[in-house]
């Protein structure tokens, strides 16, 4: 199988490439610039505009499978046309050269964020609304707009599926994301307080081993949650601690003491020109999320059956220390 991947160099699409690699698959990778999620494999390198069907095509041609993992990710209000044609535009460029290449399969990684969370005291299934709200955060209402746009591809004769993963974390995580960068700061003692609040986590490698088989056990238009479990982030603290030979953090603070930290966050990010650790953007996704998100269909399907969170957490700061990322 000769697969192309989108967002290749991604934290996504870095697991992406090494669980197709494992598999034997040739793979073709659109990059932009900074590749050291994928240096030293065994790859070929494309470029091209992501907005363009055009140039996309042509890439496509001697392919067989298409994983579009590329999306421009935040939870807050930032860059939201930006946002929309990457996410938005991006997809249906995509689809559209796909489908005119005669791809046999599409994966298209969206989130769990496409879905509406209301109702939260009721679990989460493929079967729950996407967003539509116009004043929903922008990733989420891009998230739910491409999603419309995989399944009329889907209707054109393009076989797709759609994974939602929850919180993703994990290894080869070189930009970083999000928690990433949390997961840095924690081992490097920046961070001395946690949240009492958590979220439902996912080792990135299991949403790509389960996105991969997706090619084979993916029912043609199914869309897929890819959950992990729930864990706090004082557990998240703890498991980095144990893995730096010593304690990180101090204090559990409720949760609403972040709200009053927020200005404090933004001066900093200002100040050092870097992403703050959190955002009002990512305090909602925490304060408004479904805690029971069961993944039936994915593990039934596709055989999803993702790690515990220690071991996620334990290898990810091990190859932090090996990154030299972070000092044991």
């Amino acid at each position: 199988m000769r697969a192309f991947v989108t967002g290749a160099t991604g934290h996504v699409g870095g697991n992406l490439v090494r669980e197709l690699l494992e598999r034997n698959h040739d793979v073709k990778c659109l990059v932009r610039s900074d590749t050291r999620a994928i240096d030293g494999l065994n790859v070929e390198y494309v470029k091209a505009d992501l907005l363009k069907k055009d140039e996309l095509k042509p890439l496509m041609d001697d392919c067989d499978v298409v994983f579009h993992s590329a999306a421009f990710v935040a939870v807050e209000k930032v860059k939201e046309e930006l946002m929309w044609k990457i996410n938005v535009e991006g997809t249906r460029a995509v689809c559209d050269a796909a489908v005119d290449s005669n791809i046999s399969k599409l994966i298209h990684f969206s989130s769990v964020h496409a879905f509406n969370q209301h109702p939260t005291s009721e679990p989460l299934t493929e079967e729950r609304p996407l967003v539509t709200d116009p004043k929903a955060a922008p990733y989420d209402r891009t998230k739910a707009a491409s999603q419309e746009i995989v399944y009329e591809a889907n209707n054109r004769g393009l076989p797709s599926n759609i994974i939602h993963p929850t919180g993703i974390i994990g290894p080869f995580d070189y930009k970083p994301s999000r928690m990433g960068q949390v997961i840095i700061n924690i081992a490097k003692g920046r961070m001395p307080f946690t949240l009492n609040t958590g979220f439902n986590w996912v080792d990135v490698r299991d949403v790509c081993h389960t996105a991969v088989n997706c090619v084979e056990f993916g029912r043609p238009g199914q869309n897929y949650l890819t959950p992990g479990s729930w864990g706090s982030m004082k557990e998240i603290s703890d498991y980095v601690s144990k893995e730096m030979g010593e304690k990180k953090s101090f204090v559990n603070a409720p949760f609403w003491t972040a709200y009053l930290a927020l200005p404090f966050a933004g001066m900093k990010s200002k100040i050092t020109g870097q992403r703050p650790s959190f955002s009002k953007g990512s305090l909602h996704a925490l304060a408004v999320q479904c805690k029971e998100i069961p993944g039936s269909l994915a593990n039934n399907d596709l055989d999803h059956s993702p790690r515990g969170l220690e071991e996620t957490i334990r290898d990810t700061t091990r190859w932090l220390i090996d990154s030299g990322l972070v000092r044991d």
